[in-house]
């Protein structure tokens, strides 16, 4: 579902009830047009049966003659009201005498606005007043509205009320627009700062605001991360001590291995070919059970070195980790013939700190088997990069050529892309999952080799 901005909701908001308002505002105005019409064409009939009373009565005393009657210029020049038409009409049906009112000057009003005014309101039709005497002037006064001058006016104030309606909406919609852009404003920085913090920087800080709501909010959040960012510190902390134990205790076992049983295999390989000399000059029906068991002391000692080399690789001290990576890589590709892997590594490699070089052999070494077992994959590349002087951060990329059919890839038990992510946060690295440009899976790790020394030296 599309996101619709609060500004943008509010300020429509603002815009239908004006115009919801202008429309009632418009019926209340032909409503009270109507009414008015129809109050003034009463009091007009009032007025002229009143006037004509007395005439008939001037006419009885012979002091107006019966072909002046009825007389509408007393109400023609005291009449405050234009846009009417007065006319007397006889009991036969005849019209003697009518005047009108009021003029306009065009029509200025749509048909629609005609049809439905005359439609829904009844100020058009003509009102009625009786007349009777004992001389026989009987009939009656008609009152009707000129329709022109009716729908002229009515079209007026119309007009009139949308253009006020207009303004006091724009201007409100102005008002509204200025007040939520400073009522808002807290809310974008906000917005940006939270944006901050899912990129990993729980350090930045929501400002300071004069709004008390944003003020709250914006405490809360802050509290919120500064707290979780001591959470991940310490689980960081805890992880790369984790990690430092379980090195050492790898360490420990190589040492045992190395001295101990590698000391015994030794000494059982010198004594099994001591034993297959003497087997083969004086007792050759036994030389086959000897040659068993070289074998197997020969298989006891490569499963001892690959294991020592899996708890630890010896010479990662003496030789650095340029060299055990690419020993590495030439093992993993002699026992994968199937499959090839590349290794390039630029800068000073050996430079790395052994915390760091560990962790990244264990690192490749995860990629590595991950490859082997979920990708279907011919071809791998590992990139290394370290330069000290320049850089603080040394990266490591491995990427693939298998098919990568989710378009992100998902970290899950089971699929050793959770350990590979808890060994590089252990180490305050960040690690990025994408496809790879060969059609696979990418892994990309920076790590910050500066914190690593300095706590290092600090421990």
């Amino acid at each position: 579902m599309k996101s619709i901005k609060l500004n943008f909701l509010l300020i429509s908001l603002v815009a239908i009830s004006g115009m919801a308002a202008l429309l009632i505002s418009a019926f209340i105005a032909l409503y009270k047009t109507d009414a008015d019409s129809r109050k003034h064409a009463q009091e007009i009939s009032a007025i002229v049966k009143q006037q004509l009373e007395y005439q008939v009565l001037k006419v009885q005393n012979d002091v107006m003659a019966p072909e002046h009657f009825p007389d509408f210029f007393l109400w023609k020049h005291s009449a405050g009201f234009t846009g009417f038409c007065v006319s007397f009409e006889t009991d036969t049906g005849d019209v003697t005498r009518s005047l009108c009112i009021g003029e306009y000057t065009e029509e200025a009003w749509p048909l629609w606005f005609e049809k439905f005014y005359l439609a829904l309101f009844t100020s058009a039709e003509e009102t009625r007043a009786k007349i009777t005497s004992t001389i026989g002037i009987n009939g009656d006064i008609v009152v009707s509205p000129s329709k022109p001058v009716l729908l002229d006016n009515a079209w007026q104030n119309i007009i009139t009320l949308m253009k006020f309606s207009i303004i006091v909406v724009t201007i409100l919609s102005l008002l509204l627009y200025l007040f939520l852009r400073l009522i808002l404003k807290p809310l974008k920085k906000t917005h940006r700062v939270l944006n901050e913090m899912q990129k990993g920087n729980l350090s930045a800080q929501i400002p300071h605001s004069h709004i008390k709501e944003w003020q709250e909010t914006a405490t809360a959040i802050n509290i919120l991360a500064a707290s979780l960012k001591e959470t991940l510190d310490d689980r960081k902390e805890l992880s790369y001590k984790l990690l430092n134990i379980q090195e050492n205790e790898r360490r420990y076992l190589c040492r045992e291995l190395h001295d101990d049983m590698g000391q015994y295999l030794t000494g059982l390989r010198a004594i099994s070919h001591f034993l297959q000399l003497e087997v083969d000059s004086q007792c050759p029906e036994l030389s086959p059970k000897v040659k068993q068991v070289n074998t197997i002391s020969e298989d006891m000692m490569d499963l001892v070195k690959d294991l020592l080399f899996r708890l630890r690789p010896a010479d990662l001290d003496e030789l650095g980790i340029s060299e055990n990576l690419k020993s590495m890589i030439q093992d993993w590709n002699t026992k994968h013939f199937d499959k090839n892997c590349s290794i390039t590594l630029a800068g000073d490699i050996d430079s790395i700190p052994a915390a760091i070089a560990v962790n990244i052999l264990r690192t490749i070494q995860e990629c590595l088997t991950n490859i082997v077992k979920h990708a279907s994959a011919s071809a791998a590349e590992v990139h290394l990069t370290y330069y000290p002087t320049d850089h603080k951060y040394l990266m490591l990329t491995i990427q693939d050529n298998g098919n990568m059919t989710q378009p992100e890839p998902l970290i899950k038990p089971g699929n050793g892309l959770l350990g590979i992510k808890e060994r590089i946060n252990a180490l305050n690295g960040e690690l990025e999952l994408s496809k790879s440009p060969l059609g696979g899976l990418k892994i990309a790790a920076s790590i910050p080799v500066c914190e690593i020394k300095e706590s290092n030296e600090h421990s």
